[in-house]
């Protein structure tokens, strides 16, 4: 129920950038978080995601069983977070990108819409998803996604990462984040999913946020996102909403 008022709040009061002072961190909610526009990708990435919408198969997560169907409205991104990402990555345009949970391919396709020089690596453990999103990158991607079911090495100098859905098994701790802070430059961005979904990862989110490598934090209620460039001032937001 709070969380649920928390939400309404933000909603109601705390659109348009009101009471933020920082131009660069202004400019990410009214042009970016908040932006609205129809982009050229939409129609090709909606496609894919009814295309996976209607499949009923059943596939074997853990130790349990549930369509495709289900799993993409229950444990995924909803439609207007995956946009959103699409929208981060045009804005920063970055060239190594990172991915824990693919969901179904949906997450990488969404990343690299921008444009097809985009290189995209996605650690996906569970195997039937991974074998999915393979088919689904097969059909729609346009450019270089690479779908590992094991941890890949990671990169030098990634540009974005991005800890996907919980169902994935790769949910994301401090432990995970300090892993990659000798993998990113002070233009990388971080993103989290579900960071209110439980008290753990809340504590998590929290403990990310007052890191001495984070300099801004948003917390977008169902997103947390991180910059590291030390040029901007530090602050924690934490009132936005997509």
């Amino acid at each position: 129920m709070i969380s649920a008022i928390n939400r309404l709040y933000r909603i109601f009061f705390c659109r348009g950038g009101y009471g933020v002072h920082s131009p660069f961190v202004f400019d990410l909610i009214t042009n970016v978080i908040e932006e609205n526009r129809l982009y050229y990708c939409y129609d090709p990435l909606n496609a894919a995601r009814l295309q996976l919408l209607r499949d009923n198969r059943e596939i074997i997560l853990g130790n349990r069983t549930s369509t495709i169907r289900k799993i993409l409205n229950l444990n995924c991104f909803a439609e207007q977070e995956h946009r959103f990402l699409f929208r981060l990555a045009n804005r920063f345009q970055p060239e190594t990108i990172y991915v824990a949970g693919s969901d179904f391919g949906l997450t990488p396709l969404y990343l690299t819409a921008y444009s097809r020089k985009s290189n995209c690596i996605v650690f996906e453990p569970e195997l039937a998803v991974a074998d999915i999103a393979r088919d689904c990158i097969k059909k729609y991607a346009l450019a270089s996604i690479d779908i590992c079911s094991r941890i890949p090495d990671i990169p030098d100098d990634i540009d974005l990462i991005v800890w996907g859905n919980s169902f994935t098994g790769v949910s994301f701790s401090v432990k995970e984040f300090e892993r990659f802070l000798t993998n990113i430059n002070e233009d990388s961005i971080m993103v989290f999913s579900g960071i209110n979904r439980s008290p753990e990862n809340r504590k998590n989110w929290n403990a990310i946020c007052k890191h001495s490598e984070v300099i801004i934090s948003l917390d977008l209620y169902s997103l947390g996102i991180v910059f590291f460039n030390p040029k901007l001032y530090r602050k924690i937001y934490k009132n936005i909403v997509l």
